[in-house]
């Protein structure tokens, strides 16, 4: 069952990693200097200005459980004597070094040309930042099993968020098998062991079908992503189950694409041989590629064929005409991947989690405005 996003506390490398660490006691000198003129202040020092145990103490430092007003007021001394824990005792004592893994299946030289994928990074990077996590990155520059083989070499990682966008994929495979917190961007429905954030491309697919069938169009063309993907996948599926809803035959509709301009024109100037009256991208790049081949036909978008795109990057709202897409929130789902993998971090004993953001049909000139052809 897909769960509502939440938030979680600041991530403090407190909770242990299903016995990938062992524990090991503080030394009683666990911080650095304090902002009176420099003087150290141990956990006992901390305990007496608070009037709590040592233990107490070690608790708020490490966000264990404690009342909120025994937590308030040791929070208070911490911030009166300049308290700043010592990193390296920190992670003694927590078995957490506050590194998190990312896996993005992109090759090196197109992820800040990708706007997907780095719209992804930019999210999982704030959230980690903002929460005082550290990150390290593996693109595709290696075979999937060479990168699999280097995360689970780093046995500092706290754990893992990775792209997990095809269907088969050794490297989502071989985390999930392991003792090492993953999470997913894209699901794993059949793993019930497996924790992810999605969007629930099936229903986002349906819902632009059936904004292209409301408007009169009937021969509509479907570009698909790079097929064996888990977007291109569901968003074929939910194509199809929009136009046999409608009685519309969906065979001979499908062309394979690849997420890209490229394919994008190649597959739309199959479709317009076809007499197609609309064409339905399995992205935004796509969907530019398209409209590219129709214009090279001598036809006008919307009037003749309208076009419909999928992930509304910052190319949807600039093409000519501003393209009809479906908003997705790629930042968003890299902020809840993080967010969910701290969380799983925090308390390693609870369930897995299934994210499902929602999405948004915007409608722009593309695919309205214009009349179907008679």
């Amino acid at each position: 069952m897909a769960h509502a996003p939440q938030r979680c506390p600041p991530y403090d490398g407190s909770a242990f990693s299903r016995g990938r660490w062992r524990g090991v006691l503080v030394p009683k000198a666990f911080t650095q200097g304090s902002g009176n003129g420099g003087a150290a202040h141990t956990l006992d020092d901390l305990a007496a200005l608070s009037g709590v145990s040592r233990a107490t103490v070690s608790r708020v430092i490490n966000g264990g459980p404690v009342a909120e007003g025994t937590r308030r007021r040791v929070l208070e001394v911490l911030e009166r004597t300049g308290f700043r824990p010592n990193a390296v005792a920190r992670t003694l004592a927590s078995g957490r070094s506050g590194v998190v893994g990312v896996v993005m299946h992109v090759d090196p030289h197109l992820l800040f040309q990708d706007q997907y994928f780095s719209q992804l990074l930019q999210g999982i990077a704030d959230h980690l930042a903002g929460q005082g996590a550290g990150l390290m990155l593996w693109l595709g520059y290696r075979t999937k099993e060479e990168i699999l083989d280097h995360v689970l070499g780093m046995s500092f990682l706290d754990g893992v968020i990775v792209s997990a966008h095809t269907l088969e994929d050794p490297v989502v495979d071989g985390l999930l098998a392991s003792t090492l917190p993953t999470v997913l961007i894209g699901h794993r429905r059949a793993d019930l062991t497996a924790s992810y954030v999605d969007i629930d491309n099936e229903q986002a697919a349906d819902v632009m079908t059936t904004h292209l069938i409301s408007l009169g169009r009937t021969r509509i063309g479907h570009i698909t992503g790079t097929r064996g993907t888990v977007h291109a996948e569901d968003r074929v599926t939910g194509f199809q189950r929009a136009m046999r809803r409608a009685g519309l035959d969906p065979d001979g509709l499908i062309v394979d694409g690849n997420f890209n301009v490229q394919s994008g024109f190649a597959a739309a100037a199959q479709l317009l041989d076809r007499n197609v009256d609309a064409i339905f991208c399995a992205n935004d790049a796509s969907a530019a590629g398209a409209l590219e081949a129709i214009r090279t036909r001598g036809l006008r978008v919307p009037d003749d064929v309208a076009l419909a795109g999928f992930d509304d990057l910052e190319l949807a709202a600039r093409l000519d005409p501003p393209l009809t897409t479906v908003r997705q929130g790629v930042r968003q789902q890299g902020i809840e991947a993080a967010r969910v993998l701290l969380q799983l971090l925090q308390d390693p004993g609870r369930s897995p989690r299934r994210v499902l953001l929602p999405t948004e049909l915007v409608v722009r000139q593309s695919s309205v405005g214009g009349v179907p052809r008679g």
